[in-house]
């Protein structure tokens, strides 16, 4: 088998409502869980493609995943082709200030930047973690770095053509998800079909218990290393993601949260970081907000 598609992002953008829909088709073959990080993570791509077609149901249909880490993923791109050049690859991209707000305050709620640092702090702070290899990291920290969509695309467009590559906002997703979607099967080679709409999947949040998402995110934990090494058995490992009892720990572990609108600063700032970007966006792959 080949996986034929997947989503790359950008986090904090909607991934989940798309992924939701998508998955609404009858010839959709999702993976059992909603994004596997197997490019992203070298962990996992040292693993080789038998893990990546452990996620997924010997059935008939378009093969598709999710990673959000992918879009501003450096060696992702080639790996991705080499071992699929005709994939089909989605992006769907959020008001770049608004993404960069909405994952900052997931960085904070959940431990990853401390809660004395400001949003425009965090941007000066991002060169370190950037310097590194972990894609994890990346993600969770650099939440200015993450919403320079034209930049990762451009990188993207290095090993992918312009027709096999689908772009949608948001805005487009909440304000008309039938019509998107139509466009989106179309993109696919898919029959049209009627949508279910459904509610916004991930409200802002945070965690409950840090000792508790810090086992579930933090790979080199001591504790999840032991567990992992069961899990290292096909059957075993097929049986808890079928449970999607992962999922559920995590869904439990959440907590709705509300936070402060930006202030003029903060915008003025944002505006300002983001506007050559945003031009060579709108000139190039036609995206506005």
């Amino acid at each position: 088998m080949k996986v034929e598609h997947i989503i790359i992002g950008a986090g904090r953008s909607g991934t989940t409502s798309l992924v939701a829909y998508l998955k609404q088709h009858a010839a959709i073959n999702f993976s059992s869980i909603k994004e596997v990080t197997y490019f992203s993570v070298n962990d996992h791509y040292q693993r080789g493609p038998q893990y990546l077609h452990s996620f997924f149901d010997e059935k008939s249909g378009l093969t598709a995943t999710s990673d959000t880490y992918l879009l501003m993923d450096k060696d992702a791109p080639q790996r991705m082709a080499e071992y699929n050049p005709n994939m089909k690859l989605t992006i769907i991209l959020r008001e770049p200030s608004a993404r960069t707000y909405s994952n900052y305050h997931f960085s904070l709620n959940h431990g990853y930047i401390d809660k004395s640092i400001s949003l425009i702090e965090s941007e000066q702070l991002e060169a370190t973690v950037l310097k590194g290899n972990d894609i994890v990291a990346k993600n969770n920290h650099a939440n200015f770095e993450g919403s320079m969509y034209h930049k990762h695309i451009t990188n993207w467009m290095k090993y992918f053509k312009r027709e096999q590559l689908f772009i949608c906002t948001t805005s487009q997703l909440k304000e008309n998800p039938q019509e998107l979607m139509n466009a989106y099967f179309d993109f696919l080679g898919l029959d049209a079909f009627q949508i279910s709409e459904l509610e916004a999947q991930h409200k802002a949040a945070g965690v409950k218990n840090k000792a508790l998402n810090n086992f579930l995110v933090n790979r080199n934990h001591l504790l999840r290393k032991l567990v992992r090494l069961p899990l290292q058995v096909s059957f075993l490992r097929k049986m808890v993601l079928n449970s999607s009892a992962i999922d559920k720990v995590k869904e439990s572990n959440r907590s709705e949260m509300k936070y402060a609108l930006m202030s003029s600063e903060e915008k003025a700032f944002c505006t300002n970081y983001f506007k050559d970007d945003l031009e060579k966006l709108k000139a190039e792959f036609g995206v506005s907000f």
